[in-house]
């Protein structure tokens, strides 16, 4: 099951392999976390489970695909929220076959795929794997347990329990029926809406030809290229964006290699969400002056509610180096810029702090583009959300001024972008004691896009559309 390591080899030989790359490319139902450089150390940090596994994998070496259903039923047990065991191990793997990894493996000093690692997971989070043996990492080839039941017993061991693949908690639908009802939908919410989702696709193509222009190249952008890629793979509302992304970062090392300025031609020939993708022209974000600002915020704004806890502090930075250096117009890039100071890597934040973060640069905006526009100051009417869609949201001190309840903005904000609260999806656990809150009809989903985009016209198309709009869907 041994695949030598070649670097140079295995960065050329990376192929577009379905399951490839970690969950996205592999069942929806994968409960193993992928983790990549950049989150491996907070992952690990935050988790609060005695033990923690690692598998370093090559995603085009085929003996790794064929492990991966083995290690990916084990680690249900484990991950999975449903899961009987949840709570004792933290499974997670890591792809050597991603140029953003080659430095993660390498001080894992990890010569054969697959290789699994075991220990605590502050160990795994406190260095590198220098000192995997001096403080009690452990380290298995993957041809010592390369059936699920064989990793199982490997793990049984440790823990020194007896659990079977076969373990589920009292009350876990057991009927492929019963299941197939409890499946995620990404089209849940506003992206019930036709043509939201459409929009949210439409903006990542354009930002894609955008980030490869040559006009926007400088010496940050590869890394900040690759960030935003690993952000959309995980968490793009779109699961056609989500593959695209991780085959684009599978084959980065062909197509944009870190030794050169600029993307080879085949990259900037690609198709982030699949062929046909810009369709040029716009459906919910239709109207003059908006398109493209309306469908980035829209999915700006998706990105931050879909995020895990570790990646938060990740997810900010990914975010503002993608707005300044590829945001192409430069008077908002002006206004994001101004609204916030580009993070540094070791500020640590909450999910909680990048949702409402991304809010209120949003709506910092909102009144720096509505000063300008009507030369008016201090103009609650459009800041995001609206009094009528939210009650709960804001404080009123008086008829004119108010505080913003940012529990309740948080809320709302993760209810109105994120999938359903009943099917979150890629683990995320939305409080569901919060079921008072209020709910805003679907058609203002795309308000907070609209009064970042620096028109006035299209406020008002908005507001004129979505209110016929909204007696449609709402009746």
């Amino acid at each position: 099951m041994a695949g030598e390591r070649n670097w140079a080899s295995m960065w050329v030989a990376a192929l577009l392999l379905v399951g490839g790359v970690g969950s996205v490319l592999g069942n929806e139902d994968d409960c193993a976390v992928e983790l990549y450089d950049k989150i491996f150390h907070p992952s690990l940090a935050q988790t609060n489970t005695p033990y923690a596994l690692v598998e370093f994998f090559a995603s085009w070496l085929p003996e790794c695909q064929q492990f991966k259903p083995h290690y990916e039923r084990v680690a249900c047990l484990f991950n999975d929220p449903t899961g009987i065991h949840e709570g004792e191990v933290y499974v997670t793997m890591v792809n050597c076959a991603l140029e953003s990894n080659k430095g993660l493996c390498e001080r894992f000093d990890i010569q054969s795929y697959p290789t699994l690692y075991w220990g605590p997971p502050r160990v795994f989070a406190s260095g590198d794997g220098g000192f995997k043996q001096t403080l009690g990492l452990e380290s298995v080839a993957g041809a010592t347990v390369s059936s699920a039941e064989s990793l199982l017993e490997w793990i049984n061991t440790r823990i020194k329990k007896k659990y079977s693949l076969n373990d589920v908690r009292p009350g876990t639908p057991n009927t492929e029926t019963e299941i197939s009802k409890q499946e995620f939908s990404e089209e849940l919410g506003i992206w019930e809406i036709p043509g939201m989702l459409h929009d949210v696709e439409e903006a990542t193509a354009y930002a894609f030809s955008y980030m490869l222009d040559e006009k926007m190249l400088r010496s940050s952008s590869h890394s900040s290229f690759l960030d935003f890629l690993h952000l959309l793979e995980m968490h793009h509302p779109s699961h056609r964006c989500r593959i695209g992304s991780a085959k684009l970062l599978q084959d980065s090392t062909k197509w944009w290699p870190a030794s050169q300025f600029q993307p080879t031609n085949a990259l900037r020939k690609q198709q982030l969400c699949g062929p046909g993708i810009p369709r040029r022209f716009w459906k919910a974000c239709d109207g003059k002056g908006r398109g493209y600002s309306c469908g980035l915020w829209l999915l700006l704004h998706s990105l931050t509610v879909r995020v895990q806890e570790f990646e938060a502090t990740f997810a900010k930075l990914a975010i503002e180096a993608f707005v300044d250096d590829f945001y192409k117009c430069d008077h908002c890039r002006d206004h994001f810029r101004n609204a916030t100071t580009r993070s540094q890597a070791s500020s640590q934040i909450s999910k909680r702090d990048l949702v409402l973060w991304l809010w209120r640069i949003h709506n910092m905006i909102t009144e720096v583009v509505a000063s300008e526009e009507h030369k008016t100051e201090g103009n609650s009417s459009k800041l995001w959300p609206a009094e009528n869609d939210c009650p709960a949201c804001r404080d009123k001190t008086s008829s004119l001024t108010f505080d913003w309840d940012e529990e309740a903005v948080y809320y709302y904000l993760m209810d109105f972008y994120g999938p359903s609260p009943q099917n979150p999806g890629n683990g995320m656990k939305v409080r569901s004691a919060y079921d008072s809150r209020p709910v805003a009809p679907y058609w203002a989903a795309v308000g907070i896009a609209v009064v970042g985009s620096g028109f006035a016209c299209a406020t008002y198309y908005y507001l004129r559309t979505f209110s016929l709009r909204s007696k449609y869907l709402l009746t």
